[in-house]
């Protein structure tokens, strides 16, 4: 899998992480009875680091992730990687949320690791959420396409179907669906030349206007992912046509492993 890492990575067995866990729990909820919930992330991160250090537990901070292909480079950095095989992701928030863990999830993915913790400092009491995964790379290669309602004589469309085949083939499936978003935006030429502004039109009047990413002047690409009410998505597209100066929509949603690609015409 093309991707680096700047400390040293490996897998630690479920004891191993309950055994670590139970200690780092216990430091945080000591870091917050002691400062309270009014601090940064990085200082709360900095504190915990501070204190695994003086218990000789190994914790390194802001080690990142480099995902890569072609020239095309990501960088994601973990908040503490404990015994080179447990992501921490540290918060202030008033609540965790779905989007906190798919972050984590994320990370795990790239790094190909099963366990990690969400700490968020922020309530009056700290709060925590444990994020596991058993999926590794060799699994996560496993994709199926569904090209049967996509229309490649459409311009550009070939080029971006090849462009989502040599990423999913070269990363796998299952990670957040905007790496892929940010990657494919990159070799079809960059925010400038693919994002550009659209006239929204009702009943003859521009009523002002949004940023698309074209395929051409009257083809945008849409990319989603989602799990459920695939149909449901489909009607609120079909229903932003009506109101643009573009004839079609190639859409294009990341399932897990399930890669459904559809155009959605006037």
């Amino acid at each position: 899998m093309p991707v680096e890492y700047s400390k040293e990575i490996e897998n630690v067995s479920h004891q191993r992480f309950y055994d670590l866990d139970e200690v780092i729990v216990k430091c945080a909820f000591d870091i917050h009875n002691n400062f309270g919930k009014f601090f940064d992330e990085k200082i709360y991160t900095n504190m915990l680091k501070k204190m695994l250090d003086n218990l000789g537990i190994i914790a390194e901070r802001e080690v990142y992730i480099k995902v890569s292909h072609s020239n095309f480079v990501k960088k994601y950095f973990i908040d503490l990687l404990v015994d080179k095989g447990i992501i921490y992701e540290i918060k202030t928030v008033d609540s965790l949320s779905n989007s906190h863990e798919q972050q984590l999830i994320n990370y795990l993915l790239l790094s190909n690791l099963n366990y990690g913790q969400l700490i968020n400092f922020s309530p009056f009491s700290v709060k925590k959420r444990f994020v596991s995964t058993k999926l590794n790379y060799e699994k996560r290669k496993i994709h199926f396409f569904d090209f049967q309602n996509w229309n490649t004589d459409i311009k550009n469309s070939p080029l971006l179907k090849n462009i989502i085949i040599e990423l999913l083939n070269d990363w796998g499936t299952f990670l957040d669906y905007n790496l892929y978003k940010e990657a494919i935006v990159y070799f079809l030429g960059g925010e400038e030349k693919v994002e550009q502004s659209i006239n929204i039109i009702d009943n003859g009047k521009i009523i002002g206007q949004q940023k698309f990413y074209l395929l051409n002047n009257k083809t945008a690409f849409h990319l989603s992912g989602i799990s459920r009410n695939l149909d449901y998505y489909d009607e609120h597209i079909c229903r932003l046509l009506k109101y643009v100066d573009l004839e079609t929509i190639q859409w294009i949603n990341f399932n897990k492993n399930d890669i459904r690609f559809k155009t959605i015409k006037k």
